[in-house]
């Protein structure tokens, strides 16, 4: 999944809440309060969330943790003020989250569900991220229960999302089968969304299938350039270097950028070509105009 639809699974409901909350600001003192400490917590966690885990110490970064810890005292003071909304809970989970502590977030995601002012956008966002953060915490029957017991809601709003991560989840579990299963429904379906084929490449790759791993990121190539890059990668993994350049070739003609990025971050899988002529000439940087 990538850092879009993390957020919007992580921030939907809880923006959407906020809104709500927003129509009646004007009408009590107290509204204006609990939205300002909202916002004001929303505000602490996006900014933490772009701000590396650790500075180059190795040691949490303390503007990161400040920023939490700013964050989780709003959300005191709004439980303070109007105690059992499901905002609240589902901030202070995703503060769990940005820290690591996996579980604890899982229980909140699951608290506000209940909370009687939870709407059905936001019911939908927290069970997905329910069972992602048991999945991260290693309990992974209890997340696959989460996916299970709410795969209509989360299948009418999420498309083929649950499908690949309960696949990623058996693969982990060893259920090799079952997780192929669950990306074959993917591959198959002509109506399914380039990010999803990309997502389903990815988990027939770490399954070993690289076969249906291209099928996959080749029909996510039309609308998504990247997945060449990754069919490039699949190619020079088995040997087909003529074939990966081609690929890599037309990756780096849509995304330079981005491709450029990868090329580094995974310089070591690149390492028996990277003195190839045809590789330096698809990885060298464009000249900077004269002036």
């Amino acid at each position: 999944m990538n850092e879009i639809q993390k957020r919007a699974l992580l921030y939907g409901g809880a923006l959407a809440a906020i809104g709500a909350i927003g129509a009646a600001w004007a009408n009590t003192s107290t509204d204006a309060d609990v939205m300002t400490l909202l916002s004001g917590a929303d505000v602490q966690l996006r900014m933490a969330f772009v701000l590396p885990e650790r500075g180059d110490d190795g040691r949490p970064l303390p503007a990161r943790e400040n920023l939490i810890d700013t964050a989780v005292q709003q959300l005191t003071d709004v439980e303070r003020i109007q105690p059992g909304m499901a905002s609240t809970a589902e901030f202070r989970g995703f503060a769990h989250m940005m820290r690591g502590e996996f579980a604890e977030a899982a229980v909140c995601y699951h608290d506000a569900q209940q909370r009687q002012d939870c709407l059905q956008e936001q019911r939908d966002v927290l069970a997905f991220n329910e069972a992602r953060m048991l999945a991260k915490a290693g309990r992974d029957a209890q997340a696959l229960q989460v996916f299970s017991s709410h795969a209509a809601q989360l299948d009418a709003r999420f498309g083929h999302q649950r499908s690949i991560e309960e696949a990623g989840i058996l693969r982990e579990m060893g259920r090799v089968d079952e997780a192929a299963a669950r990306l074959d429904v993917v591959l198959a379906d002509e109506a399914a969304s380039p990010m999803a084929w990309l997502q389903a490449g990815f988990g027939f790759a770490a399954l070993g299938d690289d076969a249906k791993a291209e099928r996959a990121f080749g029909a996510a190539s039309g609308e998504l350039p990247i997945a060449h890059y990754h069919l490039a990668c699949l190619k020079l993994r088995a040997g087909a270097v003529d074939s990966c350049f081609d690929a890599l070739r037309r990756a780096a003609e849509a995304r330079p950028i981005e491709v450029r990025r990868l090329l580094r971050d995974e310089a070591g899988a690149w390492s028996a070509v990277a003195e190839d002529a045809r590789f330096l000439g698809i990885t060298a940087q464009p000249a900077s105009p004269g002036r």
